[in-house]
């Protein structure tokens, strides 16, 4: 059984633009990661002068690409898929199958929001910084939090307007 249990039916424009951006804001976060490892490799070998923001920089960066990154693979359904099941049972089982993934994966989504709310909240009463960088902890977790709200619409978009449209139209 060769069927497609996801065909992708556009999103709202709102969500395909919030994707876009946070993916834009991705790839910046990645170049820069790339650079300031560049940067740094060469200032340590051609001039004996490493970068010492490199670290802070590379791990400043690596938050936000991560939690911006991920909203294109939950609105275009991308998610790690074992298809070890898909040949042994039937077509309308399979999209029964996507919505539970579906449901699930808003579920964590919002768990880790809701876990991530309090650290968050206590880097910006304590008034934490990168050492090298001196950028406020609770920067870094404004990026995370927005990039994982994000990922949320992301991902209720799909349930909605994906998941929930293909099991409208098929038997």
């Amino acid at each position: 059984m060769d069927h497609e249990v996801s065909p992708s039916p556009a999103p709202p424009r709102a969500v395909k633009r919030l994707q876009t951006a946070q993916l834009r804001l991705a790839a910046v976060a990645l170049m820069t990661m790339m650079l300031g490892t560049v940067l740094d490799v060469f200032f340590r070998y051609a001039f004996n002068k490493p970068l010492r923001i490199s670290y802070d920089l590379v791990e400043s960066m690596l938050v936000i690409y991560v939690f911006h990154g991920v909203s294109s693979v939950f609105l275009a359904r991308r998610n790690i898929v074992i298809d070890v099941i898909d040949s042994l049972v039937s077509p309308r089982i399979l999209r029964g199958l996507a919505v539970i993934a579906d449901i699930v994966s808003v579920m964590c989504l919002l768990l880790f929001l809701w876990g991530m709310y309090e650290p968050a909240m206590q880097a910006y009463q304590y008034g934490d910084r990168k050492i090298e960088l001196g950028v406020p902890l609770y920067v870094l977790w404004g990026f995370a939090l927005a990039g994982l709200l994000g990922t949320l619409v992301c991902a209720i978009a799909a349930f909605f307007h994906i998941t929930l449209r293909q099991l409208r139209r098929q038997p």
